[in-house]
């Protein structure tokens, strides 16, 4: 029989690191405790607990994502009393570890490439001449009347109606 391999111990954990992981096991273990049973029915929260103990607050960036994603749906199906700074600093390093790499994904331009927004400023004189050229200034305080197109303003010629030729 093959014996299970033994897991690589963990990277220096700093003493904040523990303490923090600590306060938030202390106040995730008080929520859990105030629902009866809930560690056997929130199991990802109950490992959780333990591994915020064990690894501190370090724990919340090992979690893969399909545990990321469980863990947050079970912790907001438990009533979060609003006076627990353990427990909202808990929830929001899970919200951020679970949008964390995927962040950029989300944005129209990462500004990775060649092509760069380049912004700057102009002077007065200037904006204004751009505004008169497109006809967007207000010197009345009022918007400016739009212009209709030269289509509206052309009198409508009526449809050609020649008889047809009977063949």
């Amino acid at each position: 029989m093959s014996t299970p391999p033994v897991p690589a111990p963990p990277a220096a954990i700093s003493g904040a690191e523990l303490v923090r992981g600590r306060l938030m096991q202390q106040s995730l273990g008080v929520l859990l405790d105030r629902v009866r049973g809930a560690r056997e029915v929130l199991p990802h929260l109950a490992a959780l607990e333990r591994a915020l103990g064990a690894l501190g607050s370090g724990a919340i960036a090992r979690l893969p994502r399909a545990a990321l994603t469980k863990i947050c749906s079970q912790l907001s199906s438990l009533p979060l009393p609003p006076n627990d700074p353990p427990l909202h600093d808990l929830l929001s390093r899970l919200l951020d570890a679970l949008e964390g790499p995927h962040r950029a994904g989300n944005f129209l331009s990462t500004f990775g490439g060649n092509s760069q927004l380049q912004v700057s400023e102009a002077s007065h004189s200037d904006f204004a001449a751009v505004s008169r050229a497109y006809g967007t200034t207000w010197t009345d305080g009022a918007p400016p009347r739009q212009r209709e197109p030269e289509a509206l303003t052309q009198p409508v010629k009526p449809p050609d109606t020649a008889p047809a030729s009977a063949p």
